[in-house]
Parts: structure tokens; sequence; C-alpha cells
């Protein structure tokens, strides 16, 4: 593997870590917040129940996708994600 595949392979492998674990937060129930506006001036969203389970379930089917598409890179550069 080049060294520039070795940087790329890396990058994917992070970007894959991170949305792993907030795909295991969200399905695990962590809190899901909606806020609007900089730190000094940030106001929350009250969600429905409903809304927040739809709004949850986009994401986590989302960052499944995300997942995918990394394994298919990492594959791609002959990076066994699952070995």
């Amino acid at each position: 593997m080049k060294i520039a595949d070795l940087e790329k392979a890396r990058d994917i492998a992070a970007s894959r870590s991170t949305s792993a674990e907030l795909r295991r937060r969200l399905a695990a129930g962590d809190a899901l917040t909606l806020t609007v506006g900089p730190d000094s001036a940030r106001s929350g969203i009250v969600l429905t129940q409903s809304y927040e389970r739809q709004i949850r379930s986009d994401i986590v089917a989302a960052l499944d996708a995300r997942i995918a598409e990394s394994d298919a890179a990492l594959a791609a550069l002959g990076v066994d994600v699952h070995g």
C-alpha cells in the first residue's frame, strides 16, 4: 500500500469509527437534542416523541449508509475492516 493510500485509509477508518460510535449511541437511546443558534444564543427545540423517533431512525439509517460506504472504500484499498 502506498503512503498516500495508507493516510487515506486512516482518514476513512477514523470517520468510520466516529460514525459507528454515533450510531451505537443513538441506537442505545442516548439523548437527542435539536438546537438553533450560536452558543451564546442557543435555543432548544422540543420534539414530540414520535418525531424524535423518526429523526433518530433517519440518522441511524444515514450512519449505516456512511459506515457501508467507508467499508467499501477501505476494501477497495485492501483493508479488511471485519477481520
